[in-house]
């Protein structure tokens, strides 16, 4: 008798450590990884918090002068009528008129406005800056033509010149309308870029 009632507290020990402290137990050890987890974040966070603070002080740093170039360099949109006018000045400025002005309207957001609209991953554009193609033709001599690139080219917005295209006068032409036999007819190619 002795024995029986030591033996029924181990056993009753045993179930409550099963069925009570072990439960228990493994609760404790997955909210004690849970927090492990979220201080790692917290963590994360804080250093992520500092990162950021220190981008803003540089980024306050940066004289407003400077900020508004870069803005024209790679403006956050589509201005296109405002780069056909830059492009119109800079060959004015070589007696070059621009004809023939052929673009395409660009939204800015090109993605659909019914959010029940499915668009697959390859059909939308992932990049994170729009193009904004433009064609026109104009008359000119080669030197004069030649500055007008460079200047296109050191002028503040981005622009590529895609493509260029001339045709030279017909030299039976020249010499009965009296036209300058040096005055080609160009076609330029020319893509702008901006922020999405």
């Amino acid at each position: 008798m002795k024995l029986i009632l030591p033996i029924i507290f181990i056993i009753i020990s045993v179930l409550a450590f099963i069925f009570g402290v072990n439960p228990l137990y493994q609760k404790v050890s997955l909210l004690r990884a849970d927090i492990a987890l979220y201080n790692e974040a917290l963590n994360n966070s804080t250093e992520l918090q500092k990162k950021q603070d220190s981008l803003l002080g540089s980024y306050n740093q940066i004289k407003q002068e400077d900020k508004d170039r870069l803005n024209s360099f790679l403006p956050d949109g589509v201005n296109d009528i405002q780069f056909i006018l830059e492009v119109e000045r800079i060959a004015n400025l070589h007696n070059m008129p621009i004809k023939d002005i052929k673009f395409q309207a660009v939204k800015k957001n090109d993605t659909p406005t019914d959010p029940n609209t499915i668009v697959s991953a390859a059909t939308k554009d992932a990049s994170l800056y729009g193009v904004f193609p433009i064609e026109f033709t104009t008359d000119a001599n080669y030197a004069d033509f030649v500055l007008f690139l460079k200047d296109l080219e050191y002028n503040l917005r981005l622009a590529d010149v895609k493509s260029i295209s001339f045709v030279v006068p017909d030299a039976s032409i020249k010499t009965i309308d009296g036209a300058d036999p040096n005055i080609y007819h160009y076609t330029l190619d020319v893509e702008t870029y901006w922020l999405k």
